[in-house]
């Protein structure tokens, strides 16, 4: 799938843009703070029904109620009109002028991979941003899994609000025996495990992948593994035990909700012992992976983000990555300026100079 337009009203830094997108390579350029990233927020924001990182009332240009995003989208044998309008109050969402009810069902109409310099944050940050990743990209994939997920959500909330309503009630220095809570465990369990499920088969594809591509970027016949870390068992005794504390505290202490992913690197704690640049190839290794997955699960080619990415990496490692883009992707790429792009890739690209919340595109010559 490609973007064909993309139309930005009231969006960041934006009151009123159109931009109509190249096929293969388009490159925005601008100083920082510029609203660079702004662009590729919007078209993450259309295919995800959500920021990677705001509320959607941030998201609104100051002094105005709500924002809309627009793509004109290509798919290999029809194209969609795709719209997104969100303020305050939510978000409505549309195809080809039809208001699409459930987000659920908007959900994988366009299909992005986003590379940020904020994604080393997996490595040195907590289990959140690991999870995070696992999830935007199964929500992509898979409509059941947006079901699941949306069911778990549901289920653990309906779970934690009625052991924090049993605290004044119970004395939890006794055995504990309440049918409620047993029927709502027995749900949430179900829950838990189709998403450990899902979440253990995709992590187990992308491990592979990821392994391929971090050699080729790298350089490095190195070997990547990653090991999912739970602390839990899907078995209703397990849960039964722990009846007492959870009820002391008021939520699930136990779930897919605090699971963690640990990555290796020749069967070294990456986290421990792998520098900023390592982290860094890492990232961009998973996510050129997930482009790659994305790709043969969907049976359609996802637009790929790359925000900044060649700031922190040598000439050696950026002419590496620019061979491995898949030519087949339409990409987006940010960068403050042109000098870090090869001529082949500025040959076969559209450019884009952004100023003063505007942008226009750029004719290069020669």
């Amino acid at each position: 799938m490609k973007i064909k337009e993309l139309n930005l009203l009231n969006f960041r830094n934006y009151k009123k843009e159109k931009i109509e997108l190249s096929p293969n390579i388009n490159i925005l350029i601008g100083n920082n703070a510029s609203g660079k990233t702004n662009v590729l927020e919007s078209i993450y924001t259309l295919a995800l029904a959500r920021s990677y990182k705001a509320k959607d009332k941030d998201l609104v240009l100051f002094n105005e109620s709500f924002y809309r995003v627009s793509a004109l989208i290509e798919y290999f044998n029809r194209e969609d009109n795709l719209l997104m309008i969100g303020s305050e109050e939510g978000k409505k969402v549309f195809q080809n002028g039809l208001e699409i009810q459930k987000l659920s069902d908007f959900i994988g109409k366009l299909n992005v991979v986003m590379f940020s310099p904020d994604d080393i944050i997996m490595f040195k940050g907590g289990p959140l941003e690991k999870r995070k990743l696992i999830d935007m990209s199964l929500l992509q994939i898979s409509k059941d899994y947006i079901e699941n997920y949306t069911a778990f959500k549901k289920q653990i909330k309906l779970r934690n609000d009625y052991l924090k309503y049993l605290l004044p009630k119970i004395n939890t220095e006794e055995e504990i025996e309440d049918d409620m809570l047993d029927i709502l465990t027995v749900n949430f369990i179900d829950c838990n495990k189709r998403i450990y499920d899902a979440r253990c088969n995709f992590l187990a594809k992308l491990n592979k992948v990821t392994e391929e591509k971090y050699r080729q970027l790298s350089g490095e016949d190195a070997s990547i593994k990653f090991e999912y870390s739970i602390n839990f068992e899907n078995d209703f005794n397990f849960y039964k035990k722990r009846y007492k504390s959870d009820i002391q505290i008021g939520s699930t202490q136990c779930g897919i909700h605090r699971d963690d992913i640990k990555f290796f690197k020749n069967d070294k704690d990456f986290e421990l012992n792998c520098s900023q640049g390592e982290s860094r190839m890492l990232a961009l290794s998973i996510k050129l992976a997930l482009a790659e997955i994305l790709k043969k699960l969907k049976q359609e080619t996802p637009v790929v983000l790359l925000d900044d990415v060649f700031s922190e990496l040598d000439k050696n490692h950026q002419n590496r990555l620019l061979k491995m883009l898949d030519k087949s992707m339409q990409i987006v790429i940010t960068t403050t300026d042109l000098y870090k792009i090869s001529k082949e890739s500025l040959n076969n690209s559209k450019v884009f100079t952004i100023k003063n919340s505007s942008i226009k595109e750029t004719i290069i010559n020669g």
